[in-house]
């Protein structure tokens, strides 16, 4: 595994968490940013998916289901029955069948009370990875060997085939919308650093190397939070976020891949591991906390407001690493060692070890 990127995915799923727990259905408090986590989550999955199966192209899809569906079906699941049996606890959740089936299978499905999102909130990115999987495993049966490239022009084809459609499907619309890209940002950042690996003999020393791109690191993160304030400033979300979040990642991996310099947290390393969870659970666990012990937080002064977001940020990565390490862990090493043949399932594994490359 690449250490700082393991750490990046642990800070953008804590933008994510800042986000929900600042914002009108939080704290309330004037400025809640955050969400461009998620752009920061495109590319990093783009990077991924195309490093992997660089690595082994072998069952790259069941591998990704192995590493999705498990906990989000139980998840969902959860949320449903809650839904059920305690439908107050809820605004935007209905204990809707349809949705239910639609969500479990990934499907985008529009409903008068959440709009596009599933049963499970934040699964609507999960919808985006999904369709980003099954395009690039269909490129891999294509060419193996060019398979990020296909990918790239099936998303394409996908996007504009479905504008120049004219359909008002929203469940087809979905898959048009340009966020998509980010995950050729992506496969871009994957040749990006094997062109600067090779060519990394024309880069500046390790001093000036490394004080450049902690100059574009923090312009990008400035870029992501500044841009995120003003709405995109106009432009697109792929471009306002997604081009930051390109030179985030590309950035992160620089820094280890060619200067040597990477982040060996224990810490920092479980919060990656777990940001799947995290990302997926966090809204229940600080809406829960919220609206059972501090109902009119939003009256706290300063300090006690900060304290509160601290102590919500800790709380619920406490109960995502928990859940990472006693479900979903001990699950996927189940489900790898009975499902994947013996070198892919070794090849899984050491993909997600830390000391892996």
């Amino acid at each position: 595994m690449l250490m700082n990127l393991n750490t990046l995915r642990a800070f953008a799923a804590l933008c994510v968490v800042y986000y929900h727990i600042t914002s009108d259905a939080g704290l309330n408090l004037a400025i809640s940013i955050g969400t461009r986590g998620v752009d920061v989550f495109f590319v990093i999955s783009g990077f991924i998916i195309t490093y992997a199966s660089s690595k082994s192209p072998d069952q790259f899809f069941l591998r990704r289901l192995i590493r999705i569906v498990p906990f989000y079906w139980v998840a969902t699941l959860a949320v449903f029955s809650l839904a059920v049996v305690a439908p107050n606890l809820f605004h935007t959740t209905r204990a809707d069948l349809p949705q239910l089936l639609c969500s479990l299978f990934f499907i985008p499905r529009e409903t008068d009370y959440a709009g596009m999102f599933p049963t499970l909130i934040l699964g609507w990115s999960l919808n985006y990875e999904m369709y980003f999987y099954a395009l690039f495993a269909l490129s891999l049966l294509v060419d193996k060997a060019r398979a990020p490239i296909v990918c790239t022009l099936l998303i394409t084809t996908v996007l504009v085939a479905i504008n120049l459609s004219g359909t008002d499907n929203a469940s087809v619309r979905f898959y048009a919308r340009p966020l998509v890209f980010e995950f050729v940002f992506g496969i871009v950042a994957f040749y990006l650093l094997r062109w600067i690996e090779a060519n990394r003999h024309r880069l500046p020393g390790r001093r000036n190397g490394l004080a450049l791109i902690a100059l574009v690191m923090l312009t990008a993160c400035v870029a992501l939070g500044v841009g995120e304030y003003g709405h995109g400033f106009g432009l697109s979300r792929e471009i306002s976020a997604g081009v930051p979040a390109f030179f985030l990642v590309v950035g992160t991996l620089v820094v280890e891949v060619v200067y040597g310099v990477s982040i060996r947290s224990r810490v920092l390393y479980l919060i990656g591991e777990s940001s799947y969870i995290l990302y997926l659970i966090h809204p229940y666990v600080v809406y829960g906390v919220l609206r059972t012990l501090f109902r009119h937080a939003s009256d706290f002064g300063v300090v006690a407001t900060t304290g509160l977001i601290v102590a919500l940020l800790v709380v619920a990565t406490g109960v995502a690493v928990a859940l990472h390490l006693w479900f979903e862990k001990p699950v996927m090493e189940w489900l790898r060692q009975r499902l994947l043949p013996p070198r892919t399932a070794r090849v899984a594994e050491e993909l997600h070890q830390p000391n892996a490359s």
